[in-house]
């Protein structure tokens, strides 16, 4: 491709059709990890144009590079204010409409902050159908950030369709200054990924992987009782949002909830949820590195990549990964479904210049033996075949995800990894 901006359109290559896969529209062509670009004369190439034993994933993606000019220009970060008592704390559910389904578990969660000395806003409307349920969700986001006396947005819970609003919140540049203006804290976790990714592409804002009201901060247990999954969850939840203070070395948790509460099967159930001892850490690749975090849930992380708008430039990034339950929430994501996922990321090209990779406590998967399958999957993609020239560090069973209790991490802030001093630490805070 010419510097000139001339782009050439290969129909064929060795006379094998789609060996790039090359897709036309109208009058532009995508190429494998590029922006749709302007098409230029069609040629017919009747010999290879690149040599066959070249890597062309890594081609690719150096192509990427190279026209990094192309990819849309996103915001300066930015940070919200520090959480201070008597601050205001909004409920929204951007996914899941767990409100009508677990009003109780959302008023316990709603009492616990009360009593930390803040003040909760629900923001929930009643749903009749898909779409005024999208109607619904995006109306209260925008209530949210459009008012000056919220200063931090708590999600209700995950779920499984976050992206049914992202077309409208990224054409909404409205609601991108609103948000520039006046930022916020934004806590959540799972499918709420796609709102953090699209709060950090459109408008710069950093945000917080961590605890929702459900089923974390409205667990039915003692939150002070530092052994509980909740207490542990509440600390560090308010240590990254109330606190301008980095977090530095991240804490470990004596034990966890490796199903979820009770009452999700019963509502009314105000039985804290069974706990066992916590496994340490392992690490999968030893290695020294410093970078700044993003990820998400593992699955759909790997669905956001798709969406171009809010796709991060993962160069130099320490990625923070952990998988859901299945569908019926009886375990974790199988095997095959976790090294799909994986795989489809490696192919988006995450980890070429990846400067380490942080794996959460696997949902599902809490025998010896159920934990070495998952790791065997990460150490056959990352430490085998190609990637295994990369050498980052890769630490695995941290904290982070669907079993409770969890930590709070800030997306993009500097982080670093250490195998030799059993360290993962975060440098710097979320907040001011």
């Amino acid at each position: 491709m010419a510097n000139g901006g001339t782009f050439v359109t290969l129909l064929s290559l060795e006379g094998r059709d789609g060996i790039l896969g090359l897709t036309k529209y109208n009058d532009y062509t995508h190429f494998p990890f590029s922006d749709w670009i302007e098409q230029g004369p069609l040629v017919e190439i009747s010999k290879p144009a690149i040599d066959p034993s070249l890597d062309l994933t890594r081609h690719m993606i150096n192509q990427q590079h190279s026209n990094h000019h192309h990819l849309p220009n996103m915001p300066s970060p930015i940070r919200a204010k520090h959480l201070k008592p008597g601050d205001k704390i909004a409920f929204i559910s951007p996914s899941e409409r767990i409100n009508a389904t677990l009003p109780a578990v959302v008023d316990r969660a709603s009492a616990l902050l009360t009593k930390k000395g803040y003040q909760v806003q629900t923001f929930f409307s009643e749903d009749k159908g898909i779409q005024s349920c999208i109607d619904n969700r995006l109306s209260e986001i925008r209530a949210a950030f459009s008012d000056p006396s919220i200063s931090a947005i708590i999600t209700t819970i995950g779920g499984t369709t976050f992206t049914e609003l992202l077309p409208a919140l990224i054409a909404d540049k409205e609601l991108h200054q609103t948000i520039r203006a006046n930022p916020k804290i934004v806590v959540g976790y799972s499918d709420i990924s796609g709102l953090h990714w699209f709060l950090y592409g459109l408008a710069g804002l950093r945000t917080f992987y961590g605890p929702g009201a459900v089923p974390e901060i409205g667990e039915a247990n003692d939150v002070n009782d530092k052994d509980t999954p909740l207490a542990f969850c509440v600390d560090n939840l308010l240590r990254a949002i109330a606190s301008t203070e980095p977090l530095g070395q991240i804490p470990r948790s004596k034990f966890y909830a490796p199903r979820g509460a009770p009452f999700f099967a019963t509502p009314e159930s105000t039985e804290p949820p069974k706990v066992v001892k916590t496994t340490g850490w392992q690490w999968l690749r030893h290695g020294k590195a410093r970078g700044r975090l993003f990820g998400g849930c593992l699955t759909v992380v790997a669905r956001l990549s798709g969406v171009s708008a809010i796709v991060p430039d993962w160069r130099g990034r320490i990625v923070f990964l952990e998988t859901a339950t299945n569908e019926d929430g009886s375990g974790g994501n199988p095997p095959h479904r976790v090294q799909a996922a994986f795989a489809d990321l490696i192919a988006h090209g995450v980890f070429e210049d990846a400067a380490g990779l942080v794996v959460g406590r696997p949902y599902g998967y809490d025998s010896d033996e159920e934990r070495e399958v998952y790791a065997s999957i990460i150490k056959g993609l990352f430490c085998e075949g190609r990637l295994a020239s990369k050498n980052f560090p890769i630490l695995f069973n941290v904290d982070i995800g669907h079993t409770t209790p969890m930590i709070t991490l800030p997306y993009d802030a500097l982080a670093e990894l250490d195998s030799e001093t059993d360290t993962f630490a975060v440098l710097e805070s979320g907040v001011e």
